[in-house]
């Protein structure tokens, strides 16, 4: 008898270990967080030797935040946007619902001298009661065919500061086709801010424009002494033949979230033209990569390459982690 209750007590013991050690697993924090319709997206945040982890953050547990705990941020090149596009109401319905899904998106390639088209979207994109608004740019380049870009936001979870301007290239230079545009955020609720630039390099200088970026931050972080969230972001060109793979520059030493292994474009090519670079990834969520809207809306190659011959590619931030 006495053998018995031994081992029954032992038994005992044993189940109770492996009921702490499946509690244990179960509340164990994940470095990947996966929202429920992540397979719409290519997720690259699975290597993380090249972005350190700040061990005095908080983990964050196996969930998903909801909508109000982070500030989806996007850069989206939506290939010659005009009112040629804008006539086309498949079209438009497309870039209204990816747009729906970002606080802060940043547009290119937006050509219109009648400058309708952008109107015209954020007329789709409000349609459904939602109240975003745009700030553009002026019109850029070197020769007759001109861009701007735009910041396309949420009103209701971020909001606009300062006066946002394209770079002001020092006096006696011109390193950018189209100079990038600048522009403050701080979410509604919450405490994160960032300073955005986005740009759009020339494919034939791209090498030389993505190595002066490194001008353009320095001039940011002296006109935003207090910031230490830059989101450098948009078609950069930085792949192919356009980009001299092995160039350097000073921007070698922040994060690269878009690595070289993605596909940022619609067609049958394979190449990383857009990218997302942060000075700091403490508010780094962990949902970052390319947005494969054809996957979430089902659509065939001819629709998509219809909205663009890129995806937009996007990062989310915690709004109450910011500590700068």
């Amino acid at each position: 008898m006495k053998i018995q209750i031994f081992a029954i007590l032992i038994l005992l013991s044993f189940s109770l270990g492996c009921v702490s050690t499946e509690n244990v697993l179960a509340e164990a924090p994940s470095e990947n967080i996966v929202k429920p319709n992540a397979s719409e997206y290519i997720q690259v945040d699975e290597d993380t030797e090249d972005i350190p982890i700040d061990e005095t953050k908080e983990e964050h547990p196996n969930t998903s935040p909801s909508s109000n705990e982070t500030i989806r941020v996007g850069a989206f090149n939506v290939q010659v946007f005009g009112t040629t596009k804008a006539s086309k109401p498949e079209v438009m319905a497309v870039l209204a619902n990816i747009i729906r899904t970002y606080d802060i998106i940043a547009i290119q390639e937006i050509r219109d001298s009648s400058q309708t088209a952008l109107p015209k979207l954020l007329d789709q994109v409000n349609s459904d009661g939602s109240q975003y608004q745009y700030v553009v740019s002026e019109r850029l380049g070197r020769t007759t065919s001109k861009e701007q870009y735009a910041y396309v936001y949420n009103s209701n979870t971020v909001q606009l500061t300062g006066d946002p301007h394209t770079y002001p290239e020092p006096e006696g230079t011109d390193p950018f086709h189209r100079q990038p545009y600048i522009a403050t955020f701080k979410a509604v609720d919450g405490n994160y801010d960032a300073v955005l630039i986005v740009i759009h390099t020339d494919p034939d200088e791209a090498t030389e424009e993505i190595n002066a970026l490194a001008d353009v931050l320095n001039y940011t972080q002296i006109l935003y002494p207090d910031e230490g969230d830059f989101i450098l972001m948009g078609d950069l060109n930085a792949d192919g033949s356009y980009f001299k793979k092995g160039s350097t520059s000073t921007l070698d030493g922040y994060y690269w979230l878009i690595d070289n292994s993605q596909d940022t474009t619609t067609k049958s090519t394979n190449y990383t033209y857009d990218r997302i670079i942060l000075t700091d990834t403490s508010d780094l969520y962990g949902q970052y990569g390319v947005h494969r809207f054809d996957l979430e809306y089902n659509l065939t190659e001819e629709q998509t390459v219809a909205v663009s011959d890129h995806y937009p590619v996007f990062a989310e931030f915690l709004v109450n982690e910011d500590k700068d």
